[in-house]
């Protein structure tokens, strides 16, 4: 019951602060094609998808899929790093594998958020090696 109360209070804010006006479709009736997400939620969902607004785990799953080049690209410096100075340790290898560990990390935390907010297991997103070797000859040979 307390929630229920939080929840129209907000809506009320929101009304008063003039959130729900110029809407796409405002005073028309729904167009609601849509009945997988049957039930209470059809609705919200409806007027949410209208009007451009994702659930935070496709929002997430954007995220993920715009940085993911980052996080590869992090791991081709290491290799060529590598390749560069061979597979000693070395400065510059150290602050390449430093950058793939962090920005894996970071996004990791992203996807671990997407596969506990997406409704099936079959949409959830691979993560990120954050303990990967480059894969190239000379850094089996030595990597960091």
């Amino acid at each position: 019951m307390g929630f229920e109360l939080i929840a129209e209070e907000k809506i009320r804010e929101a009304i008063d602060k003039g959130a729900f006006t110029r809407l796409a479709g405002e005073g028309k009736p729904l167009q609601i094609n849509d009945d997988s997400m049957a039930g209470d939620n059809r609705m919200a969902f409806s007027v949410l998808r209208s009007n451009g607004f994702l659930p935070e785990w496709l929002e997430l799953r954007k995220d993920i899929h715009a940085e993911r080049d980052s996080v590869n690209a992090a791991l081709r410096e290491w290799e060529d790093a590598i390749e560069r100075f061979g597979p000693a340790r070395h400065a510059v290898i150290e602050r390449c594998a430093e950058r793939y560990r962090t920005s894996a990390t970071a996004i990791n935390a992203k996807i671990d958020l997407h596969n506990l907010r997406c409704p099936s297991i079959m949409l959830e997103i691979v993560r990120f090696r954050e303990d990967a070797r480059p894969t190239n000859d000379q850094a089996r040979a030595g990597s960091p």
